[in-house]
Parts: C-alpha cells; sequence; structure tokens
C-alpha cells in the first residue's frame, strides 16, 4: 500500500494534473486502456511508488525481449491465397475437421472448441497475435521510460508488417478462417484481427518519439481506413456485422477502435448508438447470461472472451463521450449485469453448470474484474481480487500500469 508523504505529494501531483491544461497535453490518446491511469502510473513511477516499479521492471524484462526478433510478415507463408498475392492474410477455421463420411474428407464438419492442428500449418494468425502484443508492450515500455530503443523497434515491426509494399499485409481478410470444401462465405475470419486493437493502442503510445515519425502514423492511419472500408463494405463484414455472438461484438470493437484510430469520432459514435446498444439487448438475459455463449462447449471461455471485448467497447466509447459502462437497454440489461453474474463462477461460490470441455480456469474472469472493481464500486470483488489470491498476484503487477483497479 502507499503510505507517508511520498504519497501525498503524488496525490496532490495527480490532482493538480487532471485540473490543468498539462494534463490534456501528457494523458496519452488511447482508446481501449486509460489514458488518466496510464499517466497516473507513469507519475507513480517517476515518484518512486515500489508497486510500480516492480511493473515496471517485468515490463522492461518483456520489450527487451522483444528487441532481438526478427520482423513479422505474413508473405513467409508457405501457402499462397487463392489470390496468388502471399501479401494476402490467410488461415483456417480452427474447429473444423475432416468428413470421416467422405473418400475426400471434404466438406469439413464442425467440432466446436477442438481446434485441429492443420490451422498451425499457417502463421499468419500467430504473426497477427504477436505483432499486436510486441507493439503493446513496446509502446508502453517507450511511454514509460522515454527510451527510444522501444520506439525504433516498434517502427521496425510495423514498417515491415503494414507500411512496406513488399512484406506487408494487405488491408482484407478474404482467405481468413477458411472452410475446406465450403465455399461459403462467413464472418467468423473477422475475429482473427481482434488483437490489432491493442497494437494500435501500443502505436498511440509511440507519439513524440523520434523514431515513429507523423508520416508513419499517417501511413498506417491509411492502411487501418483501408481495412475499415472492407470491413463496412464486403460480405465477410457484413456477416459479422450481423452476427449475434461473440464475433459480433469483436466487429464492433474492431470497427469502433479504427474509426477512433483514423480521427472518424462521428463513425465510432454512430457504430455504438445504432449497433452496440442493441447487441446489450439481443445478447443478454435480464439476469446478464450471456445466451449464445452459452450454448458453446467451452461457454465459460466463450463468456469471458464476449465480456473482455464488452470492456473494451466501454472504453472505446468513453473517447466520444458515451458511457456504455452504465448502459441499461430499455429492458433493463446491462453489461453491469453481464459482469455481475459471471463473478460468483470466477470466485468459485457457485460450480459452472455449463459446458467446459477444456480446462475450467477462474481467473480468465480475474483481468476483467480488476478493471470492473473500479468501474462498479458498489460490486463485491474481494474473492477476486485479494493481494493475498494467488491468481491476483499471478500476472497483476504489469496491469497496475495498465489497468484501473480497486
Amino acid at each position: 500500500m502507499k503510505t507517508g508523504l511520498s504519497f501525498i505529494l503524488n496525490l496532490f501531483l495527480i490532482t493538480w494534473l487532471a485540473s490543468s491544461s498539462v494534463f490534456a497535453q501528457l494523458r496519452p490518446a488511447t482508446f481501449q486502456m486509460s489514458g488518466d491511469h496510464l499517466l497516473e502510473s507513469k507519475v507513480n513511477i517517476n515518484a518512486g511508488n515500489q508497486e510500480c516499479l516492480v511493473a515496471l521492471k517485468i515490463l522492461i524484462s518483456s520489450a527487451n525481449a522483444v528487441l532481438p526478433k526478427a520482423p513479422y510478415s505474413i508473405v513467409n507463408k508457405a501457402a499462397t491465397p487463392l489470390s496468388g498475392s502471399k501479401n494476402d492474410y490467410l488461415s483456417l477455421a480452427p474447429y473444423w475437421w475432416p468428413n470421416p463420411s467422405t473418400s475426400t474428407g471434404l466438406p469439413y464438419i464442425q467440432k466446436d472448441g477442438q481446434t485441429n492442428p492443420e490451422v498451425n500449418d499457417i502463421k499468419d494468425n500467430s504473426y497477427v497475435r504477436d505483432i499486436s502484443r510486441d507493439i503493446w508492450i513496446l509502446g508502453l515500455a517507450y511511454y514509460f521510460t522515454d527510451n527510444e530503443q522501444y520506439a525504433a523497434k516498434a517502427t521496425e515491426l510495423l514498417k515491415v508488417f503494414f507500411l512496406d509494399s513488399a512484406t506487408r499485409m494487405n488491408p482484407h481478410l478474404k482467405y481468413a478462417q477458411l472452410i475446406q470444401g465450403d465455399n461459403a462465405v462467413y464472418g467468423t475470419g473477422i475475429v482473427d484481427t481482434e488483437s490489432f486493437s491493442e497494437l494500435i493502442d501500443g502505436v498511440q503510445l509511440l507519439a513524440g518519439s523520434n523514431s515513429w515519425a507523423p508520416d508513419n502514423q499517417q501511413a498506417l492511419q491509411d492502411w487501418f481506413s483501408e481495412y475499415l472500408t472492407w470491413l463496412l463494405t464486403s460480405d465477410k463484414g457484413k456477416k459479422a456485422k450481423i452476427a449475434p455472438n461473440n464475433i459480433g461484438t469483436a466487429y464492433d470493437v474492431q470497427v469502433v477502435t479504427y474509426a477512433l484510430f483514423i480521427g472518424n469520432k462521428t463513425l465510432a459514435k454512430s457504430i455504438i448508438e445504432k449497433q452496440t446498444y442493441n447487441r446489450i439487448e439481443s445478447q443478454l438475459t435480464l439476469l446478464g447470461e450471456q445466451t449464445y455463449e452459452l450454448t458453446r462447449t467451452n461457454a465459460w471461455t466463450y463468456c469471458n472472451k464476449n465480456l473482455a471485448q464488452w470492456f473494451n467497447l466501454a472504453n472505446c466509447a468513453e473517447s466520444v463521450g458515451i458511457n456504455l459502462w452504465d448502459y441499461n437497454s430499455v429492458n433493463g440489461k446491462s453489461l453491469k449485469k453481464a459482469f455481475e453474474w459471471m463473478i460468483p463462477y470466477g470466485g468459485g461460490t457457485k460450480p459452472w453448470p455449463y459446458q467446459q470441455i477444456s480446462v475450467f480456469k477462474p481467473e480468465y474472469l480475474t483481468a476483467t474484474a480488476r478493471e470492473g472493481s473500479a468501474i462498479y464500486k458498489d460490486v463485491d470483488l474481494q474473492l477476486l481480487l485479494s493481494p493475498t489470491h494467488e491468481r491476483f498476484i499471478a500476472g497483476a503487477y504489469l496491469e497496475l500500469l495498465t489497468t484501473r483497479y480497486y
């Protein structure tokens, strides 16, 4: 705990910053992470707060591990999409397997929650996830230390993956999550780039560095502008838009984040008001149950995944003056109820009554609950978030810097 004169002085400094024009200049323009909390964490680090210094040490260790990595590029895959261009993203639908009823194994059949190892033969999806996490880590490391080597490495990775014509990913997902023997158009592949929202927050933290120049920022915004247009207009994007489950939520998170990144707040606000509000009504029950996710073979996993996306959306909504945290639908459905409904199962006071074919991991809820504790002050989260709770200790330190918490 923070005690003594240093804590009082630090609190005074944070309060002064929040009430001054200096705050607006220093607050990072992130969308899914709270810029207010990031600035507070930076002040705490500079004031010598021991908890934050431990968190910073962990962050720096993670960032240093990225520095020797070679850049990622989807052109390195062995397989080539039907377009003939390896710059086009390619992946296979993970839960689809050879059909035992046909001599060719086609068309593939679905086994929900069971990943076909064939998907690992194409690395594009792992490249997307890895670069997203690496840019997030490097952006944080640069923001908290002002060490230019982290911004330089992030610049190198971003240029190869998005900007250099020979190695970049083309801004579409036409060939994402293909099902062998099935040529129909599905929206599920859109989730393959959901981690780009995390990447964008990392990019925003590079502002002011010598390495990530304004023309780099503009070029990346142009890339995401093209990708956003594809999401809004393609058949695959339109399918994702109308998906009633976590696919639809992931779609909203992405289009809202990308709209904010390119400076189109009008579009971001419109999507939330015209689509996201309706999803709260259609996805949730009055008790907070997630209707569609509870039908999955890994219902706990998907309920947590979807709730985390809802929290990401609520953070983005703050950028356009919308309070999604406390929104109630006309029938009284809300994110708060969805969050509260999950707590007894994550805290262990109730057994999970739905299907979960993989290992039930209560800690899936912990990270979301940390932020929920800062938003919903009246919700009892001590069983989940007690400082002595092993699930809190394991991995909590980095999130002290990045996530609002009780």
